[in-house]
């Protein structure tokens, strides 16, 4: 129910009053009080999914209500559910029903999701996908609706999504959308480009009304203008004194702690030295491999890390859930008792953890979502609904995405030129640097080819002229430069995933290798080359994105290729695959891969 009907509250206050037994009774509890900010001994009572009481031991001496089942924590803690601030799950290469399984094992009961990935391969059809597959898991995914696909206006993506285009949907999908998803066009906004301002507009239809950010080093003026149009939040900080810019202009911080990004160890000062400064800063996973979802976890790997950085346990846990809920209007606000959360107190949603301590070094011992149990000490143990007719259609529609052109090993021969733009990866962080070299020594090759059909129709119209398959190619529909810091050795990447028009990208010490790969990459995924055989691959149909196996299985295949990768020179902390990914994003400093060349984010030209 989003509001409660008069029937709904009558059954909810006569639980409270013990005037009808109530679902689940959790006794002998260390209750994590978010509110209060403290640990205080009690018990919790659940009625269909919403708590109902909170009786903290030596001050509320009234009798506990009867119960139809009694839950001893036997001492242990019992927080509030996580609340994933934002993430993509195409990121994890599985579709949402996989990805709620690892969420919730961790703890996580509540994700806020943009599909932008998905959607600038298949536009609204991508989104309908996930909304409808996330409905067969317990996991509460808040989706938000793109707010830039493509994330350039000039971006070569498979679809484009206006502001029109988003009344329409949710017209048609009522109360589907939660929100709008992070507006990165920043210049869009600070120049108050009409179609732009159009679709922060378009935001009043969602359910929530909320614009969510993505504003990498913008600062002064235009971060003013940002901000004037209801921007809420911005995960993209990478300094203090960055993020406290933004959050003293009353937007709320992400710490992001992913597996490309990671930010959380750079931002913790901000909250360290003065801890009020917890309820305006919470966590978000944006981008995270299986692989590292299930080994070392999600938010509670985010809650982990900041309290070995100095934070208060229980300041940790509030950004984890409190922080989250408030920043989103998830703690009151829109809808009824079964929409608000993020902390344990009448009236909130019974998502719970069972801990046996606050250092997050383990899974939860247990996780409820609205007072059912749905994971026990990494493991899930709840129900996923089969996938229906609906589903099933709309995963038709994800497949056979990969439109590439002809390219002849010409192509992939080019020169260093010295003194020329090179991307300089940065281990563990999205943004990236730009150096200018006198030689190619360190480097190798990069390229971009569009693959949603663009470069394809105009090879057909002869683009090409006489010349050698893919040659007139360049420069329009296929870009070629050069990258520091990717150090892979007698061979070569390619992967379909290249945020966010996804584009193939591919990287290596020889064209020959470069060339095995993209004709290896099929209809999606990574593929990984060394001396001209394929050494290992990640097979992802579902828009070139998303696997269609468990979870389990793609995480050892993840796991196989980093080790495969790592054999052939790619050293950590670079992770081969989300490393890969964001190096033709345009809309994060400073230097990209794009189809049309290397792009300057900054001054937005090419290079």
């Amino acid at each position: 129910m989003s509001v409660a009907s008069v029937e709904d509250l009558h059954v909810l206050v006569d639980a409270a009053m013990g005037r009808i037994p109530v679902d689940t009774l959790f006794v002998n509890a260390q209750v994590v009080d978010v509110y209060g900010h403290r640990v205080v001994p009690g018990a919790v009572a659940v009625k269909d999914g919403i708590i109902v009481g909170v009786r903290f031991d030596g001050r509320d001496d009234a009798p506990l209500p009867q119960a139809e089942r009694t839950i001893d924590c036997d001492g242990r803690y019992l927080a509030p559910g996580f609340i994933d601030g934002h993430l993509h799950i195409e990121s994890s290469n599985v579709r949402p029903a996989e990805y709620a399984q690892m969420a919730l094992a961790r703890g996580t009961t509540t994700a806020i999701a943009d599909s932008h990935e998905i959607a600038n391969v298949c536009g609204l059809d991508g989104l309908h996908f996930m909304i409808e597959d996330a409905q067969r898991a317990p996991l509460d995914i808040k989706f938000m609706m793109p707010s830039c696909v493509p994330a350039l206006p000039d971006e070569q993506a498979g679809a484009t999504i206006t502001a029109e285009d988003m009344r329409a949907f949710m017209g048609e999908h009522a109360g589907a959308v939660f929100g709008l998803g992070e507006m990165m066009n920043t210049p869009g906004v600070i120049g108050a480009d009409d179609e732009t301002l159009a679709r922060i507009d378009a935001a009043s239809l969602t359910t929530s009304g909320l614009v969510d950010g993505h504003a990498p080093l913008v600062a002064g003026a235009e971060l003013d203008a940002y901000t004037t149009c209801g921007i809420i939040a911005d995960h993209e900080c990478t300094r203090p004194e960055e993020a406290l810019d933004k959050l003293s202009r009353g937007m709320y911080i992400m710490l992001r702690e992913g597996t490309c990004s990671h930010d959380l160890a750079a931002l913790v000062p901000l909250v360290a030295e003065d801890p009020a400064r917890m309820r305006r800063c919470c966590f978000a996973t944006d981008d995270r491999a299986p692989s590292d979802a299930q080994a070392t976890g999600m938010i509670d790997n985010a809650c982990r890390m900041a309290i070995a950085a100095g934070i208060d346990p229980v300041d940790a846990i509030t950004m984890a859930t409190l922080s989250t809920a408030e920043c989103f209007c998830l703690e009151h606000g829109h809808g009824g008792a079964h929409e608000h959360r993020g902390a344990i107190a009448p009236g909130k949603r019974a998502d719970l953890l069972v801990l046996d301590d606050l250092s997050f070094q383990e899974p939860p011992a247990q996780v409820y979502t609205a007072g059912t149990l749905v994971a026990e000490r990494g493991r899930f143990v709840g129900a996923i609904a089969p996938a229906g007719e609906k589903v099933a259609q709309l995963e038709a529609l994800l497949r056979n995405t990969v439109h590439l052109p002809q390219l002849a090993p010409e192509v992939l021969v080019y020169d260093f030129h010295p003194g020329e733009p090179v991307i300089d990866v940065v281990p563990g962080n999205a943004v990236t640097g730009v150096v200018r070299p006198e030689s190619a020594e360190g480097l190798r090759r990069i390229m971009l080819i569009e693959r949603h059909g663009r470069a394809v129709e105009a090879q057909a119209a002869g683009i090409d002229g006489d010349g050698p398959a893919g040659v007139g190619l360049v420069g329009k529909h296929v870009g070629c430069g050069w990258v520091r810091g990717f150090t892979i050795t007698d061979g070569a990447i390619a992967s379909t995933v290249g945020h966010d028009s996804h584009n193939v990208c591919v990287v290596g010490d020889n064209p020959g290798d470069m060339r095995v790969a993209v004709e290896a990459v099929g209809q999606g995924g990574f593929v990984l080359v060394h001396n001209g055989a394929v050494s290992a691959r990640l097979d992802l149909p579902l828009g070139g994105l998303m696997s269609d196996k468990p979870a389990d299985e793609v995480a050892r295949e993840h796991d196989a290729f980093v080790v495969a990768a790592r054999a052939q020179g790619i050293e950590a902390p670079l992770d081969p695959i989300m490393g890969m990914i964001f190096l033709p994003l345009p809309v994060i400093p400073s230097l990209r891969i794009r189809p049309e060349g290397m792009f300057d984010t900054v001054s937005y030209t090419y290079v």
